[in-house]
C-alpha cells in the first residue's frame, strides 16, 4: 500500500485549500511521537476528541489522551484515502483512511478507520482547528492481531 496524507475529495464539491492542507498537516503531526503540543494546537481549546471508546473534552484532557496514544506504540503512519465534505464549502467531514502501527512489543498492525470532524476557523489567528473529532475503528484488531 502506498502511503499518502493527500486524500481524494469529491469532484463535485468545493473544499477550501486551507482545509485540505489542514488535514494533510494534522495526520502528518499525528505520526510524530513527540509532537504532542503541536497536535493539541490543531484542536480548539474546548474540542471534543473521541477515539474508539476514549473521550476527552478540552485541551486539558486531549493532551494526556494524545500522550496515552503513544504508550504502546513505537511508530505510526496514517494513509488518508478519502475526505467527504457534508456539502460544497462545508466545515463538516467524514474521513476514510488506514493506520499502520508498530507496537513496542514488536507487533505490527494495519487498521482501517473512519472519522468525523467539525472544523472552525479561529477569528484570532485565522487557522483552521477541529472543534469535534471522532475516530471509529475496530478495537478488536488491537487485542488480537493476525486473527480474522
Amino acid at each position: 500500500m502506498v502511503h499518502s496524507y493527500k486524500a481524494q475529495y469529491p469532484a463535485d464539491s468545493s473544499v477550501d485549500a486551507e482545509i485540505v492542507k489542514f488535514f494533510e498537516d494534522f495526520y502528518a503531526v499525528s505520526d510524530i511521537p513527540g509532537q504532542h503540543e503541536q497536535y493539541a494546537d490543531m484542536l480548539t481549546e474546548d474540542a471534543t476528541f473521541i477515539i474508539a471508546s476514549k473521550r476527552a473534552e478540552g485541551r486539558d484532557e486531549i493532551l494526556p489522551a494524545r500522550l496515552g496514544m503513544w504508550t504502546a506504540v513505537a511508530s505510526r503512519k496514517h494513509t488518508i484515502f478519502k475526505v467527504f465534505p457534508f456539502s460544497s464549502g462545508s466545515d463538516e467531514f467524514m474521513i476514510y483512511g488506514s493506520v499502520a502501527s508498530g507496537l513496542k512489543n514488536g507487533v505490527n498492525l494495519n487498521i482501517d478507520w473512519a472519522a468525523r470532524a467539525k472544523l472552525v476557523k479561529s477569528a484570532a489567528d485565522k487557522k483552521w482547528r477541529m472543534k469535534f473529532y471522532q475516530v471509529y475503528l475496530d478495537t478488536g484488531a488491537f487485542e488480537a492481531p493476525g486473527k480474522l
